[in-house]
């Protein structure tokens, strides 16, 4: 949503508008994994753990106000694609309750982090790395180029 807000002056928003995505930021991604890495073997031992924050899952259209607020331009949008049906209103609670996790950093930040480094050119908004699935596209060429380039499994 940020790089389509700096490039085009509009966020794209996804038809309904009213599906539900949960978000974290890599660093509570990070905070998490120390938690658990550090967590008593009882307490997570077997267990799954979805990591994030209850007030992080967030729907589509307060989620594109929240980065046009973070980017301080006023909110403009543009609907795209069909009506998506998928939606995910995730529980954090038993991390919450099992370890005392708490996301640290706001999406807000987040959004206002992103546009900072495109504007500044730190970022290059159009680097596939930053794009999901442009960048495992990326990936899978790659491999089937070095895959095609080996020979009994080392690169000349």
């Amino acid at each position: 949503m940020v790089k389509d807000f700096v490039q085009n002056g509009k966020i794209p928003v996804l038809r309904d508008r009213t599906q539900w995505r949960p978000f974290v930021p890599v660093e509570d991604t990070s905070h998490a994994m120390m938690m658990l890495l550090e967590a008593d073997a009882d307490v997570i031992n077997g267990e799954v753990f979805s990591v994030g924050s209850n007030v992080q899952n967030v729907q589509i259209m307060p989620l594109a106000q929240l980065v046009a607020e973070a980017c301080g331009l006023p909110f403009e949008y543009e609907w795209y694609g069909n009506p998506d049906v998928r939606s995910y209103l995730v529980s954090f609670q038993k991390i919450a309750d099992k370890l005392g996790f708490e996301c640290l950093h706001a999406l807000k930040t987040g959004a206002k982090e992103v546009f900072d480094a495109i504007k500044s050119g730190d970022v290059d908004p159009d680097d596939p790395r930053w794009i999901t699935v442009k960048w495992y596209k990326n990936l899978m060429e790659m491999h089937d180029f070095i895959k095609g380039i080996e020979i009994d499994g080392a690169l000349l």
